[in-house]
């Protein structure tokens, strides 16, 4: 199962001009946006988080169930 966000627009300007991205800062994300999606093994969800983080969504968790 994968959860994730749409960051907001101004986190994704901000992700965007930083050469390097500090993996421990606070993420601004659109409530409103949470969802859920379940695949069949941990390798699908992975492939899935990696693929959305480039259109500016945040990933809130990954968890094999």
């Amino acid at each position: 199962m994968v959860r994730y966000a749409r960051k907001t627009y101004k986190q994704q300007k901000a992700d965007s001009v930083e050469d390097f991205r500090n993996l421990n800062h606070s993420v601004d994300i659109i409530p409103e946006s949470m969802s859920v999606m379940t695949f069949e093994t941990q390798k699908e969800a992975g492939k899935f988080a990696s693929s959305i983080r480039d259109d500016g969504y945040h990933v809130i968790e990954i968890i094999d169930k």
